[in-house]
């Protein structure tokens, strides 16, 4: 059984103090808030953002996302979770919404704000901790990993992703991975085409080494058409 005591309970944070603004839609669209004079180029990885800069992730239309995320772990049991590129992990509302609660959880991120929103949310759970932190670093964990989700991170490396990849599930002998990429082709109104996106998805094959499985999402927010990967090693 995958259940813990209710006894504690999530905090909601003050959304001033985190500097929240409503949901930025473009033509009925959830975007993120992009400079409109961006050059033109890849979107670039922004370390110190705002919460509000990702919040058309938190959306109901991105929701799920997130929930074929929670699919893959309910499937396999997974009881040692660490979250490369966290925001403020979202993951968990959704799990512990289902009533799965009997996990470990150790989410990573570069945006301090996030991360404070993330562990002033989730302070009264003593299995799911939140720090700042790099996908190049080695954060250790008090627990076994059975599980690592890359969401929307792996893109930032696209000449090593493979490497990064591997490299940290050897760190933490981890054989269970879910992967999160965009595609590379856009519903033109969930795109800005000034844009060049970044995806990996033509080099996903090279994940197939392992086993795994492919599953299709297709969204209206912006870049809402991605790829998730079960992965086994």
């Amino acid at each position: 059984m995958h259940t813990r005591s209710n006894i504690m309970r999530k905090h909601l944070p003050n959304k001033d103090k985190y500097e929240f603004k409503e949901t930025h839609y473009i033509n009925g669209i959830p975007f993120p808030r992009l400079p409109e004079d961006l050059p033109e180029d890849l979107v670039p990885l922004k370390q110190e953002y705002k919460m509000r800069s990702m919040d058309y992730l938190d959306t109901p239309e991105a929701l799920p996302i997130f929930e074929k995320q929670a699919d893959i772990i309910m499937e396999h049991g997974y009881e040692g979770i660490v979250d490369v590129g966290c925001r403020h992990g979202p993951i968990n509302e959704i799990l512990y919404y289902r009533g799965y609660t009997d996990y470990q959880y150790f989410g990573f991120d570069t945006s301090p704000q996030a991360i404070e929103y993330a562990q002033e949310t989730w302070q009264e759970f003593d299995n799911i901790e939140y720090a700042v932190g790099s996908w190049h670093d080695r954060l250790s964990v008090g627990f076994d990993v059975d599980c690592i989700i890359w969401s929307g991170v792996l893109l930032y490396e696209p000449d090593n992703h493979l490497e990064l990849f591997t490299d940290m599930h050897k760190f933490y002998n981890c054989y269970g991975a879910i992967i999160q990429e965009p595609k590379k082709n856009q519903h033109p109104e969930c795109w800005r085409e000034d844009l060049e996106l970044n995806t990996i998805e033509d080099q996903l094959y090279r994940y197939m080494c392992f086993n795994t499985k492919f599953y299709n999402i297709d969204v209206p927010i912006f870049s809402g058409r991605r790829t998730i990967v079960d992965v086994r090693l």
